[in-house]
């Protein structure tokens, strides 16, 4: 795991949409399990309801599989990939303040099957590259993940 401002990034068997500060992981079946960043989660704040698009949907790339609320922040979760929806994570849906507390593990927001992944995979950085693009964005965009953590022990 890396700290980066205050921000936990696992390297291994992670891959990231910077921009969008989600993480992909590659699942065996093929399919990819996806989710905030802890960064992404940080800037949204204590989230409260997770709003999917159902299982069996397309989504394309840069739109939005999900709605997010929290008591700061309403706005979409973009999909790093393009494909149908298989899974959304009922743990998720009943406390969404999970991906506060895990995002990379029981936080998950959703699965994908993905179609056309030639063309979008080398959108996603991962290992050493991964972390030079998030700390740079982190840096220019003056994030950080220190602030909350001092005040609700997160």
């Amino acid at each position: 795991m890396t700290e980066i401002q205050g921000c936990n990034f696992p390297e291994e068997g992670i891959s990231y949409d910077v921009e969008n500060q989600m993480w992909v992981r590659f699942d065996d079946d093929g399919s990819i399990t996806s989710g905030l960043t802890d960064i992404g989660q940080h800037i949204a704040g204590h989230i409260l309801y997770v709003r999917p698009r159902k299982i069996g949907e397309d989504v394309r790339k840069g739109k939005r599989v999900a709605i997010i609320e929290s008591g700061k922040y309403v706005g979409p979760i973009n999909s790093p990939l393009s494909g149908k929806i298989i899974e959304v994570n009922s743990k998720v849906l009943e406390n969404a303040g999970i991906i506060n507390d895990e995002p990379y593990g029981e936080g998950w927001v959703f699965r994908l099957k993905p179609s056309g992944l030639e063309k979008e995979e080398s959108g996603l950085l991962e290992g050493a590259a991964a972390m030079v693009a998030i700390k740079d964005k982190l840096e220019r965009e003056s994030w950080d993940c220190f602030s909350r953590r001092g005040n609700d022990g997160r």
